[in-house]
């Protein structure tokens, strides 16, 4: 009984002892100084500044766009960025996206596309009030510039500019070929760079990098680790938009039937909200567990993160607890529109909620749907997809490459000790649809923990302008 009693502690301990080992071992990213920032003109400041200030809003419905703040935001370009004007060819798509096109020395080489957007969202006029300063004000105050698209997408789309006008001033040539695209409703449908990079297609181009929104750094969303965390985008998270349907006949509020639409609707939802969508580990959140696991301040994290054989599970539960690690390791439903009733004394024959999802890859639109079928449970529920765009998660630009290698140096050498990391797109970007002329998509822009984007007070320090516009000359140099 003694044998088998030591048998057991010491195949207890063994492995006891390989995971504190590990643990010990596990050494953080290396650490790094960055070179000095470039001191920004006062003309780049005043640019964006400008920029924020015409509120170049993408409507839902492409044929109701204002088109002369677009035109006045293609004047401000024009008289900002002279030497781009006058150097670089200009493309307009569709009406109000631009291709710029700066040719390099070598033609052989493939070229590097840089994209950003211009349009932005609406401010809700309710909302107006709880604005520090005016929404479209684009006023610096202090080291931080606001208003509505100063983080989403005008610091990208104005930082490249900067960076490409500066190289200009100095008679530079890239030796490959550069191309900014620029695209005007990514808010609403993304038509334009949809048409962009059709028109690349056909014209047989073939990038060897592509650079857009959508990553960026963060000091504030990984508990524990204390260093920057460089989240590097390599593929995008599918869309999807379902409408959910009760009918059932109303009438007169004083006489209410047991059952009406609205309980119908609600009962689906709430069913549906109770449903856990499946969770896990996909090789690029692997590779970022991995790189932050070493730099990770709490023993049991990092305990847990140097041993995911183990305890992947724990890690699973751990981020399944934030609203960002549940975004990186499941699908994500939530109804986000609803709609009934016509009058506080009928009772509505119809009840509608909107729900928008964002699916993992290796998971479909198809799989979601019958998801929420199954959620609901209800075949008195009418669902259908909805919406006027959807798309499937996208490829992924494998870590490993040239183009991630590329963007990461770039990152790390504006920024002290970041780490850089892999990281899959929660959101849905205009560079999607550049997968078809590139293996090389990659969603990044050195801002550090983006404030106000889609919400109230938007702004952006002058610090990340000032960053972005260095990390966008470096690609342009590589």
């Amino acid at each position: 009984m003694k044998k088998i009693i030591a048998v057991i502690i010491v195949l207890i301990l063994l492995p006891a002892g390989w995971i504190l080992v590990r643990t010990f071992n596990a050494k953080p990213w290396p650490s790094h100084k960055a070179a000095p920032l470039a001191a920004l003109p006062d003309s780049a400041l005043l640019h964006l500044s400008m920029a924020i200030r015409i509120p170049t809003v993408s409507p839902q419905d492409p044929s109701r766009i204002d088109t002369s703040v677009f035109v006045r935001y293609r004047t401000l370009l024009e008289n900002a960025y002279p030497l781009i004007h006058q150097r670089l060819t200009r493309d307009i798509v569709t009406g109000f996206s631009y291709i710029y096109t700066w040719k390099g020395t070598d033609p052989s080489l493939p070229p590097l596309i840089l994209m950003a957007h211009y349009d932005v969202v609406p401010v809700e006029p309710s909302a107006i009030k709880l604005w520090t300063t005016q929404p479209f004000s684009g006023e610096i105050k202090g080291d931080t510039v606001w208003g509505r698209g100063a983080v989403d997408d005008k610091c990208s789309m104005i930082s490249i500019m900067e960076a490409v006008e500066a190289l200009l001033r100095q008679n530079y040539t890239p030796r490959r070929s550069v191309l900014l695209c620029f695209g005007h409703n990514e808010e609403s449908t993304g038509q334009g760079a949809a048409a962009i990079a059709r028109l690349l297609q056909q014209r047989g181009i073939h990038a060897g990098m592509v650079v857009d929104e959508g990553g960026e750094i963060t000091r504030e969303k990984i508990p524990g680790v204390r260093r920057p965390v460089g989240l590097i985008g390599i593929g995008e998270k599918g869309y999807a938009t379902f409408e959910l349907l009760a009918e059932k006949t109303g009438g007169h509020s004083s006489r209410p039937d047991k059952e009406t639409a609205v309980d119908m609707l609600a009962r689906a939802l709430y069913k549906l909200r109770q449903e856990k969508t499946p969770h896990r580990i996909l090789d690029p959140t692997r590779e970022f567990l991995t790189r932050i696991s070493g730099s990770s301040n709490k023993f049991m994290d990092k305990m847990a993160l140097n041993n995911l054989w183990l305890f992947e599970g724990y890690v699973l539960y751990k981020m399944g607890e934030d609203k960002d690690g549940r975004a990186m390791t499941s699908t994500t439903i939530v109804p986000t529109i609803l709609e009934s009733g016509v009058r506080e004394n009928v009772i509505p024959s119809q009840a509608k909620a909107i729900v928008n999802t964002r699916i993992l890859p290796g998971e479909s639109i198809k799989e979601v749907e019958a998801f929420i079928r199954r959620g609901v449970d209800d075949d008195r529920i009418k669902i259908r997809l909805a919406g006027d765009f959807a798309t499937e998660p996208s490829s992924m630009t494998d870590y490993h490459s040239d183009a991630f290698k590329k963007v990461a140096d770039a990152a790390v050498a504006v920024s002290d000790d970041l780490i850089p990391t892999p990281f899959i797109m929660v959101g849905a970007t205009d560079s999607r649809n550049f997968r078809t002329i590139s293996d090389g998509v990659i969603n990044f822009c050195p801002t550090t923990d983006s404030k106000g984007y889609h919400g109230i007070d938007e702004r952006l320090p002058v610090k990340d302008f000032q960053r972005a516009v260095q990390f966008y000359t470096l690609l342009i140099n590589g």
